[in-house]
């Protein structure tokens, strides 16, 4: 990790839903929503270069999430947030984008889902328009497994008709549940066939999922904050913290020589040697 830290953080890890991908469902970590006046005081050391609203929680059950976005915004930091969507009210949309939100990502993984949300992804387009916004970006973040391959096109389709301006597919990671099988090579080259397909179609950006390899790309160049301030590689990994607290450079973590040993036993951790991400 070089210059200003790329940093994921967890607002909060209540969720409002319970979608059966998810790995929150396995988790036993206590439930809690981060601190506004500890989340300045780390934003203020860490001046981070982009901030990512996101975690094993839905970001707008947190009260402060607007506040958090405008103080990050007013720091320098390039901001994102996914959500749910299940939560966004019109009003809601537009204090984020008068946040200086910069990329508002709706996580979905089934056309029945994003039906759901339609309403709000129109309001967010709506909202861009009538403020004359170039930002936030509008995605789609697309998480793609065995059980909803067949549905990805359409769910991609459906987007783009909706005003969505690029789309992000991810591979579903779910090591607690084997029931939630990865695609094969074969399967996932296939796919990512129609996708490109789709994307010339369209005129949609799609961004696809890069080649897993260890020590992966999010460890290296990324950082995941939880809500309690537990400073770890990965979300998959929120137990793995290699500090804990506000008041903790992050550049000295990833500096230090615990955490280039954690970077080259990867391939031992029980987690990361299952990764599909």
């Amino acid at each position: 990790m070089f210059g200003r830290p790329i940093i994921q953080v967890e607002p909060t890890n209540h969720c409002n839903e319970n979608c059966d991908i998810c790995v929150r469902r396995y988790q036993k970590r206590e439930l809690g929503f981060m601190d506004f006046d500890d989340f300045k005081r780390f934003v203020d050391l860490n001046r981070p270069y982009y901030l990512g609203f996101h975690g094993w929680g839905e970001p707008l059950l947190h009260e402060k999430i607007h506040d958090m976005v405008a103080y990050a915004a007013s720091k320098g930091s390039i901001t994102s947030l996914i959500t749910n969507g299940t939560l966004v009210s019109y009003e809601e949309l537009r204090r984020l984008f008068n946040s200086g939100l910069k990329e508002l990502a709706f996580g979905v993984y089934r056309v029945e889902k994003l039906k759901r949300i339609s309403k709000k992804v129109e309001y967010a387009v709506k909202i861009k328009r009538e403020l004359h916004l170039k930002k936030p970006r509008l995605f789609l973040d697309i998480a793609f497994y065995e059980g909803n391959v067949d549905e990805v096109p359409a769910i991609i389709e459906e987007g783009r008709r909706l005003g969505i301006e690029a789309i992000n597919l991810h591979r579903v990671f779910n090591p607690y549940d084997e029931s939630i099988m990865p695609l094969s090579k074969e399967r996932e080259r296939e796919l990512m066939t129609k996708v490109k397909k789709i994307s010339k179609e369209l005129g949609l950006k799609i961004s696809l999922p890069g080649k897993h390899s260890l020590p992966c790309r999010v460890a290296k160049f990324s950082i995941f904050i939880t809500w309690d301030f537990k400073i770890t590689p990965c979300c998959f990994l929120p137990d793995l913290s290699f500090a804990h607290g506000p008041s903790i450079k992050v550049s000295d973590i990833v500096g230090s020589q615990s955490y280039k040993a954690f970077l080259k036993s990867m391939s031992k951790n029980t987690i990361c040697s299952r990764c599909t991400l």
